[in-house]
Parts: structure tokens; C-alpha cells; sequence
């Protein structure tokens, strides 16, 4: 109707008066069949027609019936947990609201069908804890996903669209790969394999990426024909994963050239005793294809020579476990050999790098006994006992990558002395880390703690950097009593 109102204005009413469509209200007839002037019957059509969109259309009828709620089977969560839920929820204080969901997951409750829908919005913006989010909507949440096309990919929590690998965004397509790569990393290839030509140079190199999840000697074939990729960059990553691969042709290259490099042999030590050491061969170099595979010939480290430099980047790539077999020697008589060559010093990174990849306790222990150790890796080579004497050689290296270690989804309680520990050295350097991580720190602080975070929090002193850290340990006391009353 607005149509042929509009064209009546634009046109005068002598060229053209609006036509009443069939459907439309019995009063525009009405007014058509005065006897009144074009004019006057065009401005009631008009008026009428501003009326009825002020006051609303007819409710649409619809003969289906929505199927009812079940009943929720599950406890739903009331009193101080449910307020605390509602108040980050609509607060957006992320670190706490997710420590929140994390509970109700554990305690097998669920949220107020009241918050369901938010949280249900909330779980489409985010791919990290679709399903937990999900799992504290209940039935009601299950029962909307049902009836929302926009709820509805959420009923399998974050599992995408079965067809998504076609039509998908890169970031969902990203999502679904790394999923089934850990799943089923064979039939991840499989499906790379499919779509492989019609993807661009960033998406190969995107996806290539993903395969360090799972990376095994099966992946090897695929690699090995990336190796002509159009993309430098993507065979490049090819490159480096097929060095990844004990057993790899391109691995077992390098195992061979480093045993041609290295000689354990035994030396009189002071006239009486005789004393292994390890020899790194000057005239023995690696042929060209080695250095085609990513490997430098020439050292880029001052006063290092080319050929210890070289056998440190082959070293990287070995299982210490593997060299030591085959070197006939233990793994703890090895790295102190290495420690105790002269190249040590150059030698150190690419020791920490196999130590760290391949999770080599003994390795890892003689490296972290130094007390110069920076690759935090080292540490998952350890139980978490054996962790605790080295964690605070890495506070003053990367104080964020220690906490980014420490704490952890599961919200795990720290030992109490660590936890003194961290807090001393957060009084003296409070801005190491963001305030998220203080409220991250927190929710894993025991509870015990109060009295230290107490101390700080009322410390007299007004120097800037201790005012901003009486206030995280304020917060840290908010958070820790928050978390007594929800356990």
C-alpha cells in the first residue's frame, strides 16, 4: 500500500490514485467510495495507512504447535553461584565467568533457564568452550537450539556443519581440521588431500601448520610431495615438519650425518684415570642436499665455529634417546659430554630444543640444573615434583610464560610455597603480567594464602608500582573468597 501512496505523491492524484490490493484492510475501500475529491480521498488513504503502522499488524497466525520444554533432570544452580554467574555474565569479567562454567560442568548443574539464551549468544561467538557452555544450558538450552536455525549448530557443541569443509569460513575450516586431526589424523590428510589444488598459498600454508598435531611417519608421503609446492613458505613448513619425524628419510639423513660428525673416545685424564669426551669432526661436511633442507653451513653466531654450528642444527632434530643408542652410551653421560665440550656454549640451544621436543628427562634435568635454562619446555619432561625446584629461574627470563605454564583450565591449586613465592616477586615487579592473569592467578591461589595477600593489600607504602599491586592482591582476596564460596 505505502508503494502506491508514494507513487500517487510523486505523480499527482489526476495521473494516478492508489490501487487497493486485495488483501488490504476493508477501510481503504471504504474510502475510495466517497464521493470526496481525489485529494481529500488520497490524504485518509494516507493517514490511514500511518495509523495502522503505528498501531501494529495483524498477529500472524501459524498452525504448528512448538514442541514443550522437557523437564530439566539436572540441578539448577541458585543462591550466590547463580548471582556470581549472572553478575560476569552481564559484567563481562570473562576470567571469572569461565571459571564459573568450568564448576558447573564439574558439579553437573546447570544455569536458570532465564540465561540460557545469553549464554547460548555467547557460546556462538566462542569456539573455545562451545560445548561446556552448552552443558550448563540443560534442556532448556537443547530444547531453543532446537527451534533457532541460529542456536541450531550448537546442539553438537563445537562440532561444525557437516559440509563446512566446503562452504565454511578459513577460520571454521581451521576448527574443524584441528579437531579431526587429533581424532583421526589419517583421515585429516585424507580430506586436505581432497581440496588441496584449489586452495590459495595462505590456506596451504595454514593447514600445513596443523599437522604438528599428531605428526607421525604416516604423514611423511604428503610432505614429501609439498616438497614442490609453488609456495616457498609451504615447503618450507614441509621441510621442517619431515625433520620432526624420527624415521623420516629426510630425519634418518641427518641421524647419519651427525654419527659421521661425532666420536666418543676415552683420553688419559691426569696419568691415572681415563675420561670420555665427545669430538665434533672439522672435515667432515654434509652434502648438499642436507643444506638444501633448511640446514646453514655457515655459522651466524661470532666466534663459532661452521662445523659445530652444523652439528648443533642436525642435533635438534634427534631423539637424544636415538643418538645415545646409537652412540653406545647413556643419555645422562651424553649431555655431559656435550655440556663439557668447548663448543657448549654454541651448542646449548640446539641441546634444549631436542631435550624439550622430545621430552628427554635426563636431558632436561642436566639443562635445568645450570640455572640458565629460558625454554620452559624443558620442564614437561619432569612429573610435576620434579618441576618445583626450577620454576622461579624462568619469573625473571619471561614472567608471563611461567604463568601461562602454571596455571592452567583446570583451575589446579598451586603449592602454597610457590604461591609465596610468585606473589614476592609480583610485589617487586607487578606489571610482568596483565591484570587477567592476576585474576587467572587467583582462582589457583590456595586458600591458605589470604593472610600473605592480606599483607599486601594493607602494606602502608605508596611507591606507584606497590599501589598497583596492593590493588591486584585486593582483588586476588575477592576472587580466592569468591572461590571458598562456590566450592
Amino acid at each position: 500500500m505505502n508503494a502506491e501512496i508514494l507513487k500517487a505523491a510523486l505523480l499527482g492524484t489526476d495521473r494516478h490514485m492508489p490501487e487497493i490490493p486485495k488483501d488490504a484492510a476493508a477501510i481503504y475501500t471504504k474510502i475510495q467510495a466517497l464521493t470526496t475529491s481525489k485529494e481529500d480521498r488520497f490524504l485518509k488513504t494516507a493517514f490511514t495507512s500511518i495509523l495502522c503502522e503505528e498501531a501494529g499488524a495483524k498477529p500472524l497466525t501459524i498452525h504448528t504447535q512448538l514442541p514443550e520444554c522437557p523437564p530439566e533432570p539436572l540441578a539448577i544452580i541458585t543462591g550466590k553461584p547463580a548471582a556470581f554467574l549472572q553478575s560476569a555474565l552481564a559484567d563481562q569479567q570473562e576470567i571469572l565467568f569461565d571459571f564459573l562454567v568450568f564448576r558447573l560442568v564439574q558439579r553437573n548443574e546447570v544455569v536458570q533457564p532465564r540465561l540460557v539464551p545469553a549464554i547460548l549468544n555467547r557460546a556462538l561467538e566462542k569456539n573455545t568452550n562451545r560445548q561446556q557452555l552448552l552443558d550448563i544450558c540443560g534442556s532448556t538450552g537443547q530444547w531453543l537450539c532446537g527451534l533457532n536455525p541460529q542456536w541450531k549448530e550448537l546442539r553438537s557443541g563445537i562440532q561444525v556443519e557437516e559440509n563446512i569443509w566446503e562452504t565454511g569460513t578459513m577460520a571454521e575450516r581451521k576448527l574443524f581440521f584441528s579437531a579431526l586431526r587429533k581424532t583421526g589424523p589419517h583421515a585429516a590428510i585424507a580430506l586436505l588431500e581432497t581440496t588441496w589444488t584449489q586452495e590459495n598459498a595462505g590456506n596451504r600454508l595454514a593447514l600445513v601448520e596443523l599437522l604438528n598435531e599428531s605428526l607421525s611417519l604416516a604423514d611423511e608421503p604428503f610432505l614429501q610431495n609439498l616438497l614442490t609446492d609453488k609456495s616457498q613458505k609451504v615447503r618450507q613448513t614441509a621441510i621442517g615438519l619431515l625433520r620432526q619425524i624420527q624415521g623420516s628419510a629426510l630425519n634418518r639423513s641427518y641421524l647419519e650425518w651427525l654419527l659421521r660428525m661425532l666420536e666418543v673416545r676415552e683420553e688419559r685424564h691426569l696419568l691415572v684415570t681415563k675420561k670420555k669426551k665427545i669430538f665434533i669432526a672439522e672435515d667432515v661436511i654434509p652434502d648438499e642436499s642436507i643444506f638444501k633442507s633448511g640446514i646453514e653451513k655457515m655459522s651466524t653466531e661470532k666466534g663459532v665455529q661452521d662445523h659445530v654450528f652444523i652439528a648443533g642444527q642436525l642435533l635438534s632434530a634427534i631423539d637424544p634417546a636415538e643418538l645415545s643408542n646409537r652412540l653406545a652410551i647413556d643419555d645422562q653421560q651424553l649431555i655431559t659430554l656435550f655440556l663439557e665440550h668447548p663448543g657448549a656454549k654454541a651448542l646449548l640451544p640446539f641441546l634444549t630444543s631436542a631435550a624439550a621436543h622430545f621430552k628427554n628427562k635426563a636431558w632436561a634435568l642436566a639443562l635445568l640444573h645450570r640455572g640458565d635454562a629460558r625454554d620452559i619446555r624443558l620442564l614437561d619432561a619432569l612429573t610435576p615434583a620434579e618441576r618445583l625446584p626450577f620454576f622461579l629461574q624462568f619469573l625473571n627470563g619471561n614472567a608471563a610464560n611461567l604463568f601461562a605454564y602454571l596455571l592452567d583450565d583446570a583451575y589446579t591449586i598451586l603449592p602454597e610455597q610457590l604461591s609465596e613465592q610468585l606473589l614476592d616477586h609480583l610485589s617487586k615487579f607487578p606489571y610482568h603480567i596483565t591484570q587477567a592473569t592476576y585474576q587467572w592467578l587467583a582462582l589457583q591461589l590456595p586458600a591458605n594464602i589470604m593472610p600473605v595477600l592480606k599483607k599486601y593489600a594493607e602494606d602502608p607504602r605508596q611507591d606507584y608500582q606497590l599501589r598497583y599491586f596492593k590493588n591486584q592482591a585486593s582483588e586476588m582476596m575477592r576472587l580466592v573468597e569468591l572461590r571458598k564460596n562456590i566450592a
